[in-house]
């Protein structure tokens, strides 16, 4: 048993860290070992530290942060789980120690080094609005040239579109109808990604569902959960129960694959909340990835060609948590003339990783140069993929690189674009 140098939740966590058989196989999975062949910036070296810090092994705190800066470099993107064949939970041993962790290292009260993106990350990202408008101000300072006013770590994050108003809409069924959906639009998301958004209300409604998107559906507590912030994410998740618990639709469906991989498990993350955790239950049944539920019912045929080559890139949320990877391959094979060529390393994290790219921005940049070099090899015209925060960090790396030619897409544009819809 440990020593109790840092805090330990209980006996159950610790005896997961002896699942993991220090083998190996998680290691060409991890984005971080890839880059820097260091086994503290791979998953069995971060678990060996973790539980180091827990035995006493190793000193943690303000003088001592190495232990710190391993853990921090770590996406949580949880390839090394679907690596791993002796089943190790090693996202819930990252999500219980690292706060701790980052806790003793940089005090009281503080889940991430910089303040202000701690301020950004609490009060304004999950807020649909306030987003809107704090990214309307810093995409304005950039374009009138008082960028520096504006913090490095959240440059790429306003590079790319974003829509001024919600899409606020409702739809009705087109043809026979199939069910009703309300579509979650996410809080970032909304702002980053109307367009998407507004693909997938048309392409859900060409599919026979009715679609209602709500005027305020609050933060699924994902942003959260990314930051070290386990209290907060089990708030949001408690307010996201309390809207949706009360709708009456077949569906509630996501095309954000971070939002989406949150969403599904808020079940887990209300655990013991009695009353909570049932609702969250009654949610998560009818939670679906807007891949998922197409593939699943059955998408109409397109009578609009698509004239391209495109190649897909995998969300790690998407593949290592909803196990959706057949799912969206199998959408753009339906596309009349969409030619998709193998993306070399599709199931390796892009960089993104909610906050990951203003937390780490010189690891981020570095993972996604490694995923633009494999763009460029497949020769495409186009990436697609299916989540927003993937699309951003591919579009500015791609840009960054010169490669501004080649747009990064989601899955249900192209759909659209299929339907004859765009």
């Amino acid at each position: 048993m440990p020593t109790l140098s840092l805090p330990i939740l209980s006996d159950e966590l610790y005896k997961k860290f002896s699942a993991c058989v220090h083998c190996g196989f998680c290691l060409p999975a991890c984005p971080t070992y890839l880059i820097t062949g260091d086994e503290a910036d791979s998953p069995r070296g971060r678990i060996l530290l973790m539980k180091a810090a827990l035995d006493d092994r190793v000193q943690v705190d303000k003088k001592n942060d190495r232990t710190f800066e391993h853990l921090d470099r770590c996406l949580l993107c949880r390839a090394c789980e679907t690596a791993c064949p002796s089943g190790v939970e090693y996202h819930t041993l990252m999500e219980s120690v690292r706060p701790i962790v980052t806790k003793r290292v940089l005090g009281r009260g503080r889940r991430m080094k910089s303040r202000l993106l701690q301020l950004m990350v609490n009060h304004v990202f999950p807020y649909a609005n306030r987003a809107r408008a704090g990214m309307f101000a810093g995409r304005t300072a950039i374009k009138l040239g008082l960028g520096v006013f504006v913090p490095k770590t959240m440059r790429g994050g306003l590079e790319g579109n974003f829509s001024l108003r919600n899409v606020d809409c409702k739809m009705k069924a087109q043809g026979e109808r199939r069910g009703s959906i309300v579509l979650l639009r996410g809080c970032v998301g909304s702002v980053v990604s109307g367009s998407v958004n507004l693909a997938a209300a048309r392409v859900l409604s060409a599919n026979g569902f009715d679609v209602e998107i709500l005027d305020d559906e609050g933060c699924c507590g994902a942003m959260a959960a990314h930051a070290n912030d386990p209290q907060s994410a089990k708030e949001s998740a408690v307010r996201k129960v309390d809207v949706l618990a009360e709708r009456n639709e077949d569906f509630f469906v996501s095309p954000i694959g971070g939002c989406g991989a949150q969403l599904k498990h808020l079940d887990t993350v209300l655990t013991g909340m009695g009353r909570y955790e049932e609702k969250a239950r009654g949610v998560v049944a009818k939670m679906r990835d807007i891949t998922e539920l197409l593939a699943e019912m059955g998408l109409r045929e397109m009578t609009h060609r698509v004239e391209r080559v495109v190649t897909f890139h995998d969300p790690c949320h998407m593949l290592n948590v909803q196990k959706l990877a057949a799912e969206p391959r199998r959408l753009l094979s339906l596309v009349p003339g969409l030619k998709v060529i193998p993306l070399p390393e599709s199931d390796v994290c892009c960089g993104a990783a909610g906050t990951y790219n203003m937390v780490q921005p010189a690891m981020a940049e570095r993972i996604g140069q490694r995923k633009v070099e494999n763009i460029l090899r497949t020769g495409a015209s186009e990436v697609i993929t299916a989540n927003v925060g993937c699309a951003m960090q591919m579009e500015k790396e791609l840009k960054q690189s010169g490669h501004a030619d080649i747009k990064v897409r989601h899955v249900v544009e192209v759909l659209s674009e299929g339907y004859g819809l765009s």
